[in-house]
């Protein structure tokens, strides 16, 4: 008898509970909870981890691209638009697309410093990292700091020579992730504290494209990109002259090169389907022969489609 009470007296020890509000009239609905679809991609270039002696210098010079620069010893004057910046160990540069820069070594010593180049499709974040206060960020920083261990991560996959192992080749795309999700927080926390530079235009034709792209099909695709942005101009109100000031100043890039990234990332999507034939492949992005596509394609990653997908699918 006690030992039947004590049974009827015991309550599970893990029970879930659900607010009476959300169970609502059902008792058998639960809580859900999701990510957001997500379709972005990035490249990575040129990262490398170079010592120098004090007569070094890399002379002025821009690219497309977004670079992390980062003194490890020794000390570095670099130029950034006319700017001059005295880089010691721990300081770090942050330069977006189109941004003029030089380099030269400032110790008797030589120095040591790491660097690498990316690129993101991602309009918020490139939005974050165009609208930084400014490019320098010295050990202190709490850019720097946030970032470092990230950077410290990626200098010791650098340095491993068995670096394209699956397994580092994973290590790396998370360092990576790091890197980028730790540039979003500090940035975003710094957009917070000041005026917001976004331009609400910018992000509009962003968007405007990025839909424009999932939909075309048996369109030019040169002709498709250049009505494009003149249609869009007309639907914000702007000429097309100040929608691409101002889309390259909030993303560092044009209209016509963001369109070109979407473009090429859906074509690479579409490439991974060895169903579709790259005729068929080269229709749903708009051109009108696959002669034309595969030479664009070329043009924007030094392989053809078809070498693309034979790399893809060995």
């Amino acid at each position: 008898m006690n030992n039947s009470n004590e049974r009827k007296n015991e309550q599970p020890k893990h029970r879930l509970k659900f607010p009476a509000a959300e169970l609502g009239q059902d008792e058998h609905k639960r809580t859900e909870f999701m990510l957001p679809d997500m379709n972005s991609t990035f490249r990575v270039f040129a990262a490398h981890y170079r010592t120098v002696d004090s007569n070094w210098s890399y002379p002025a010079h821009s690219h497309p691209f977004f670079e992390v620069n980062l003194v490890l010893s020794g000390s570095q004057r670099m130029k950034a638009n006319g700017q001059p910046y005295l880089q010691q160990p721990g300081d770090l540069m942050l330069l977006i697309p189109g941004e003029e820069h030089e380099s030269y070594a400032a110790s008797a010593q030589g120095m040591t410093y790491y660097c690498i180049h990316f690129d993101v499709d991602e309009p918020a974040f490139r939005e974050l990292l165009c609208a930084r206060s400014g490019p320098f960020f010295d050990s202190g920083s709490e850019l720097s700091k946030q970032i470092r261990p990230a950077l410290d991560k990626l200098i010791m996959l650098t340095l491993d020579e068995a670096g394209m192992r699956v397994q580092s080749r994973m290590m790396i795309l998370s360092a990576l992730f790091e890197l980028f999700g730790a540039l979003s927080h500090v940035l975003s926390q710094e957009e917070h504290s000041t005026p917001s530079q976004i331009n609400p235009t910018a992000s509009y034709v962003a968007s405007r494209l990025e839909q424009m792209v999932g939909d075309i099909e048996n369109e030019d695709g040169d002709a498709l990109a250049h009505d494009t942005v003149e249609s869009i101009a007309q639907e914000v109100g702007y000429s097309t002259s100040s929608v691409n000031r101002m889309f390259s100043r909030a993303f560092g890039l044009s209209p016509r090169q963001y369109m070109s990234m979407l473009i090429l990332k859906k074509a690479k999507l579409l490439l991974m389907d060895p169903d579709l034939s790259i005729e068929e492949i080269s229709m749903k992005l708009g051109y009108k022969n696959i002669a034309h596509f595969s030479r664009q394609y070329k043009r924007w990653t030094d392989e053809s489609p078809s070498q693309f997908r034979a790399r893809f699918h060995k």
